[in-house]
Parts: structure tokens; C-alpha cells; sequence
């Protein structure tokens, strides 16, 4: 198993799929017998893992200084595939049942290895349907960079984004962008802790294939233990991202057409890390972060 980058696996997962279909002939697998459903199972652990990372790294203390402040910086988020999602159990319709295939399969999903090859217990159905192969990944990594300003009245604000950047011209170009805010009620107060809460809003989009939205909530309270600083939060997420392609069909029974793939997912969201700060200028901060997929964000910035 290996890594795979967010950019990476929304190409593969994209390509994969419009693959399988167009390999196979039955001329009705694309409505008819489910392959949505087998589409959507399939590309689940990536999807997840997309919008998971996306909501990573939002903020490193609840503390939040006044007067001007600025901080630049950059996190890289590694979110963990789970073995259990590496598979998955395919239903198939009662039309390919029918026909002497199994009633259910165990398969790959897109992180998973080798697609299941499916057999009619029939002679004379001699056509084999062949599930998609995974890309075979344990990881998802992304690299989050992140502009902070503050502070009014205990709040900040915060940028995240990365340029539109081509990765194949087939699917052409990847672009991001995040906004949010940062309040501290305790701004206000001298107590052992600070505390904060975090609202932020994240847009996506691949080429004409893939867009998504997610909005994240947490709230965060970190205690200054001399040097290092140790922080921990609780946020509610919810993501929705869209699969879209044309597929061509190599049987002239089976009608090309288009093919989207809509997913929602809602999510609680643990985290605790640490953070220090070095030469009064450089943040450097790690936290983990225990979900339906975990992950583990390193993140080095500039602050002023």
C-alpha cells in the first residue's frame, strides 16, 4: 500500500470509474442493474478522506493575542484509510441475479486492491463482468496553506486556498479556496485556559468531473504549559461532493451518457495536539485527530 495525494486520488478515483464502465456490455449495467450504487461504494473511502482533510488544521490554540496579528504558514495533513474500507460488500440488482450471477460480492473499493470478477453459474451466460481494481493507498496527504488576521474584540479571521493547478489536462484544473472565524469568549477574561470557537466554510473543484462544499464547527480550548502550548477541540462537519463524468459505450446496445455521483457525509471530530512557538517568530504545531478516518496535521508559520 502507498500514499496518495488529494489532488492524485480525485484524478484516479475519476478515471477508474469511468473505466469500469465503459468496459462493461451488458446493455442495461449503467441504470438498470445499480452501477451507481457499485460507483458509489466504490469511491466512498476517497471521498471521505477528501472531505476530512479539508477540515484539518483549522487552528493551533484557543488563545487569541491583541493588537495586529498575522500568521502565514502551511499544514500538512495525512488522513489515514481504514483496512475495513479497503472492501466492500456489492449488492447486486435481481436483473444480473437472473442471469446466474451471485447475489452479493466482497470487492475493492478505490483504496483497496484487486476487483472482484464476476461469474454466471449459467452456460449460457459466458460473460464475465469485471469489477474495478483500487489504486491500492493506506494514506491521503494534502498540503493546507493558511493565512490568519486578528484581532478585533477577541476574533480572527482565516484564509486557506490553493491556486488553480492542472494535474492531467484531461481532467483539467484542481482550485480551493476556505474562509473562517475564530472568536475567543475568554478574550476577555484572565482564566487557566482559553477557549475558542471556529466556524469555517471550504469549496473544491476538479476540472468539470468534481465540486464539493463543506462547512466545520468546533470548539477549542488550549492551556499555555511554559513553552508548549497543549490544545484540544471537539467540531461537528458535514461535507457534500459531487461525481460527474460522461461515459462512452464500447457496446452499441448501451446508450452513452452522463453519470453523477452525490455525496453527504456528517461527522464529530476529536482532536489534541501541541504547539510551540521558535525564535518569537516561527509556530510549529502537530495534532492528530480521531474520526471516521483519522489524520495527522504538521504545520510550520510565520507570525507576527
Amino acid at each position: 500500500m502507498r500514499h496518495i495525494s488529494i489532488g492524485f486520488c480525485l484524478c484516479v478515483f475519476v478515471t477508474l470509474t469511468s473505466t469500469s464502465v465503459q468496459a462493461q456490455s451488458l446493455p442495461s449495467l449503467v441504470e438498470q442493474l445499480g452501477i451507481k450504487e457499485l460507483a458509489r461504494d466504490y469511491l466512498r473511502p476517497a471521498v471521505d478522506a477528501v472531505g476530512y482533510t479539508i477540515n484539518s488544521a483549522l487552528s493551533h490554540t484557543a488563545k487569541i493575542d491583541s493588537g495586529l496579528t498575522l500568521r502565514l504558514g502551511g499544514s500538512f495533513i495525512n488522513t489515514y484509510i481504514p483496512e475495513e474500507q479497503r472492501e466492500f460488500m456489492a449488492k447486486l440488482p435481481a436483473e444480473l441475479t437472473q442471469l446466474g450471477f451471485p447475489g452479493t460480492i466482497t470487492t475493492a473499493t478505490i483504496a483497496g486492491g484487486k476487483g472482484a470478477v464476476l461469474r454466471s453459474s449459467d452456460p449460457n451466460v459466458p460473460q464475465e463482468i469485471v469489477l474495478p481494481d483500487g489504486a491500492d493507498f493506506s494514506n491521503v496527504f494534502f498540503v493546507m496553506p493558511q493565512l490568519s488576521i486578528g484581532s478585533v474584540l477577541g476574533t480572527e479571521l482565516l484564509f486557506r486556498g490553493l491556486p488553480p493547478v492542472t494535474y492531467t489536462t484531461e481532467l483539467g484544473k484542481v482550485s480551493f479556496y476556505g474562509i473562517g472565524i475564530k472568536h475567543a469568549p475568554t478574550y476577555f477574561a484572565e482564566l487557566p485556559f482559553d477557549l475558542a470557537f471556529i466556524a469555517a466554510y471550504h469549496q473544491f473543484q476538479l476540472g468539470d468531473m468534481v465540486d464539493g462544499t463543506s462547512m466545520a464547527g468546533m470548539a477549542q480550548i488550549s492551556v499555555d504549559a511554559e513553552a508548549v502550548t497543549i490544545y484540544g477541540g471537539l467540531g461537528y462537519e458535514a461535507y457534500q461532493i459531487n461525481v460527474g463524468y460522461e461515459y462512452v459505450s464500447t457496446d452499441p446496445l448501451v446508450p452513452s451518457g452522463r453519470i453523477d455521483l452525490d455525496f453527504r457525509r456528517r461527522n464529530l471530530r476529536f482532536s489534541l495536539g501541541a504547539a510551540m512557538t521558535l525564535f518569537d517568530f516561527v509556530l510549529v504545531a502537530a495534532d492528530y485527530s480521531f474520526g471516521e478516518q483519522d489524520n495527522l496535521s504538521l504545520t510550520a508559520a510565520l507570525q507576527f
